[in-house]
């Protein structure tokens, strides 16, 4: 049997939906060869988005064509600002009271009567005759910018017996008021006018032994102990003694705490700042 023109033949089986659609025609317009033309309808063609460079100087939020200067119509958007907006908290401006109020230091000491009273005497100036420290030592402590004491400190190094070592002292401060300064005064007094004594300061951490034990070196730097020793006629002459003189005078500070690689011995300290299980 002979085909007939135009018309598929199902040769064996069933027809598929794919065998459907590749016999299916579509018209379908060319358009090889057509130009689009410029001016064409807005309102059979959707509206193109517009440029940044066209409408950023375009009054009234007016919209143009890319690349062309004719309006589409108004928008209903405005475009962000890139300019960041005042911030509605400002701090405010940093005003010292003594800087504005002339005198506002002079009535605060004033209004404190146990300042007054020992101002009036300088004694909270450590250089007072009163406390007899070292001229070294005072200056090492104006160098780290202790010039002046508060008065319960004064009250404190004034007690009874307590600068000729005969009495002991218990006292309270908050934290950060000053208690080391009293003590660390105390003993180095001690350790200078009787070289025989040695000092033991015990503390918790070992970070604060090692910020403790720069604190002391720096404090006792060229402080020398009374110490009388029998003048040699033949001394200057040999360098050995003289640095043996000035090693056995200083003051020397050494730490105990684990992980330390001193080899100082008791009999080279004579403060020992350590921890808690080194004593």
């Amino acid at each position: 049997m002979s085909a007939q023109s135009g018309k598929s033949v199902q040769t064996h089986g069933f027809q598929t939906s794919i065998d459907v659609a590749r016999q299916q025609t579509y018209d379908v317009t060319p358009v090889a060869g057509h130009k689009r033309l410029a001016e064409s309808s807005a309102d059979n063609k959707p509206e193109k988005a517009p440029s940044i460079r066209d409408t950023s100087n375009a009054p009234n939020n007016t919209r143009f064509r890319q690349g062309q200067g004719v309006p589409l119509g108004k928008v209903d958007f405005v475009r962000p600002s890139l300019v960041p907006g005042r911030n509605r908290l400002v701090a405010s401006e940093i005003r010292s009271v003594t800087a504005t109020v002339p005198g506002a230091k002079t009535r605060q000491h004033n209004a404190d009567p146990d300042r007054q009273k020992y101002d009036q005497d300088g004694m909270l100036f450590l250089k007072h005759p009163l406390y007899n420290l070292s001229p070294a030592l005072v200056a090492n402590f104006a160098s780290l910018g202790i010039k002046e004491i508060y008065p319960w400190q004064a009250s404190c190094l004034q007690a009874p017996g307590l600068l000729e070592g005969t009495r002991h002292l218990v006292y309270t401060a908050p934290t950060g008021g000053g208690k080391s300064l009293v003590a660390d005064v105390l003993m180095l007094k001690r350790i200078i006018e009787r070289p025989s004594c040695k000092a033991i300061l015990v503390l918790p951490y070992v970070a604060l032994v090692q910020e403790k034990l720069k604190w002391l070196r720096r404090i006792v730097q060229d402080v020398e102990k009374y110490i009388d020793t029998d003048e040699d006629p033949m001394a200057p002459l040999n360098p050995y003694q003289q640095r043996w003189k000035k090693l056995q005078r200083s003051v020397r500070v050494t730490g105990y705490f684990g992980g330390s690689k001193t080899s100082a011995s008791w009999a080279d300290t004579d403060i020992a700042v350590c921890t808690i299980e080194k004593v």
